[in-house]
């Protein structure tokens, strides 16, 4: 009887790609699928995602 693996086998077969490069941010974060970006929102709301526990986003906000 032989098992299925999990395991190292089958990681030689992720090969696609969930996320691509936003058009608003720039970053390869936008979800194919859902149509949102993970790093600005894009695709979900019309403003900028931001967040006070993230540095970096404070850090671009300030900024402007």
């Amino acid at each position: 009887m032989v098992a299925l693996s999990k395991g190292t086998p089958s990681m030689g077969k992720r090969q696609k790609s969930t996320h691509i490069r936003c058009r608003r941010c720039g970053r390869h974060s936008y979800h194919k699928t859902k149509g949102v970006c993970s790093h600005c929102g894009y695709g979900a709301t019309a403003r900028i995602r931001k967040y006070r526990w993230s540095k970096r986003n404070r850090s671009m906000s300030e900024r402007k």
